[in-house]
């Protein structure tokens, strides 16, 4: 019958993993009932799955994909699940709780952003990368400085030969330039 059950866990992990865009892998010693409900709140609000798994099934399940955590995945370890490059903010939720408690059973071992395997210090640094939209931000407002920049020069160019062409219409009277009937 274990085994049985061991498979059946096992084939929802595979899928679970190949239908993921990114996770996040944590240690937890004695956490409290309250503490769970909390962390898997805030992370559910931010659309991420979170899952206690048993380490060797994960290993393998990760295994088919080629990705290696092996030293993430021991002890009892819990998985968070996201969409795309949401393990960031999924890290960050759980750093966050971390540092806002007191002796907190729960460490962030390991994870996985866009296909690339993060182990411990490393890992830990999925939490301060920026998202997705605060890098196209920051690419957007690179390629806009200059141009930004360019634009308003020309702008001065431009609005500086103005004066001076009026500059000189009013110091020779006004009348040079009219027409004459």
């Amino acid at each position: 019958m274990p085994n049985l059950v061991n498979e059946i866990l096992l084939a929802d992990l595979q899928r679970e993993f190949q239908n993921m865009g990114s996770c996040v892998v944590v240690e937890f010693g004695k956490l409290l009932p309250q503490q769970d409900i909390e962390i898997r709140s805030q992370l559910r609000s931010a659309g991420v799955r979170y899952r206690v798994v048993r380490s060797r099934l994960a290993k393998k399940a990760l295994a088919g994909l080629d990705l290696d955590l092996g030293d993430a995945m021991k002890g009892r370890c819990g998985v968070a699940i996201a969409p795309k490059e949401g393990a960031i903010q999924a890290a960050k939720i759980l750093r966050d709780w971390i540092k806002k408690t007191k002796d907190a059973p729960l460490q962030i071992k390991g994870g996985v952003v866009e296909g690339t395997a993060f182990v411990g210090a490393a890992a830990a640094a999925i939490a301060e990368l920026p998202d997705r939209n605060t890098v196209n931000t920051q690419i957007v407002t690179a390629i806009s400085g200059p141009a930004r920049s360019l634009a308003t020069l020309f702008s001065a160019v431009a609005g500086g030969l103005a004066r001076c062409i009026q500059a000189r219409v009013d110091k020779a009277g006004g009348e040079a330039g009219a027409p004459q009937s």
